[in-house]
């Protein structure tokens, strides 16, 4: 039985290195993890939007362990098993990008990757400080040293690369976030300082560092961070800031010194604080996000100033019956032209609603060895009213 995990983690604090501009119309997202509700799914979404995609199951195209997905206007890309498999938007598989090894054009890790606007591939691998170049059908083109022990990384402009380095300090840099000019082979600004105090423990692995709402807006988070930030070619400019009130991490606590990052887990479990928000869309009048709050990773969605936490589902994916607590269920994986993405492993869906989930999209048999499937749907206005529906706004 194969198994699709999204490796997303995004703690939650703010810092500053160069000059982060503040904006006067900072959104605050206020979050209370103990006031949750119960949501029929289908009121939170337009099922009358929604689509299933099979992806294409042949010895090429086998997913396990899924890191990362890109959707464009045409292709589906997943990061697999250190590679990169794509499928049209009809889920066929047309070609998979596998090139470890030292040479020109290899990569030893792929830490994390990038799909531009002429659906040309990018490689980053911090073992190697270099950026690797793919054409759209994964040929090598070229590759960038850039010197950093990147972690993850997007195009800022057609000169600049972000690179987000985590709390791993460099020569070139001591800042969290840089801007690497590849005209200039150099880096040309850096956001973030990076404290002596987090050397030892500050390293989580962030999938969703960077988040694009569209071609103009570029958007970053990090882990233990409170804020997510909007990138300029020559600025970084908080746009959102979640207050947890008394669950909010102190300052004091996140500069304290740790042995290593397990030392740091074991005592946030002692509290109650909110940690890894992981936010999947944004725009000016809404955020999707996930957070987790003692043994409980919730969903949460802030829109028209309203904040609602989401512990349990009723007729999840659309499915009648199906229960299920936000522990347990997926989460949208991507989002494209007002669509959420959900990647599902036949597996996830219990047997007693494959039937059901097959007839409904007139899908083959369910096959628990199967490659996932891209279920996508639009997600409704609306706004929370006393109760634990949600309600349609005009």
């Amino acid at each position: 039985m194969k198994k699709v995990v999204f490796n997303i983690i995004t703690f939650l604090c703010i810092a500053a290195c160069s000059s982060n501009k503040e904006q006067d119309n900072l959104i605050t997202i206020h979050l209370d993890p103990t006031s949750r509700q119960t949501v029929n799914w289908e009121q939170l979404f337009d099922t009358a939007s929604m689509q299933v995609i099979p992806l294409e199951t042949i010895d090429q195209s086998l997913l396990a362990w899924v890191d990362k997905v890109i959707i464009t206007d045409t292709v589906y890309s997943f990061s697999s098993n250190n590679s990169i498999y794509t499928f049209n938007q009809n889920g066929n598989f047309l070609f998979k990008i596998a090139h470890q090894g030292r040479g020109p054009g290899e990569y030893l890790v792929l830490d994390d990757f990038y799909i531009d606007e002429d659906n040309h591939y990018y490689i980053l691998d911090n073992n190697s400080f270099k950026i690797i170049e793919y054409s759209s059908k994964g040929e090598f083109i070229n590759e960038i040293n850039t010197g950093l022990f990147g972690l993850a990384f997007t195009k800022v402009s057609n000169d600049l690369w972000a690179i987000y380095i985590g709390s791993s300090k460099s020569p070139d840099s001591h800042c969290r976030l840089n801007y690497f000019s590849k005209q200039e082979k150099k880096i040309i600004h850096e956001f973030i300082e990076i404290s002596d105090n987090e050397l030892n423990w500050r390293h989580f692995k962030d999938n969703n560092n960077f988040i694009h709402r569209d071609a103009k807006n570029l958007f970053f988070t990090y882990s233990l961070n409170d804020t997510i930030y909007q990138l300029t070619e020559k600025e970084l400019i908080p746009c959102y800031r979640f207050e947890c009130g008394k669950y909010q991490i102190p300052q004091k606590v996140l500069k304290e010194s740790y042995n290593d990052v397990s030392d740091f887990i074991e005592m946030i479990k002692n509290h109650d604080y909110v940690t890894r928000i992981t936010p999947v869309h944004l725009t000016d009048k809404e955020v999707m996000f996930g957070f987790q709050y003692q043994d409980d990773y919730l969903h949460s969605l802030y829109q028209r100033h309203t904040t609602t936490i989401i512990n349990h589902y009723q007729n999840f994916l659309g499915i009648p019956h199906f229960s299920i607590s936000t522990q347990e269920a997926i989460f949208p994986s991507g989002y494209q032209n007002d669509y959420f993405y959900y990647l599902i492993d036949p597996a996830f869906i219990p047997d007693k609603f494959k039937n059901t989930f097959s007839h409904m999209h007139k899908l083959p048999k369910l096959e628990d060895n199967s490659n996932p499937m891209l279920l996508k749907i639009k997600l409704l206005y609306c706004n929370i009213c006393l109760g634990d529906v949600f309600h349609i706004s005009p």
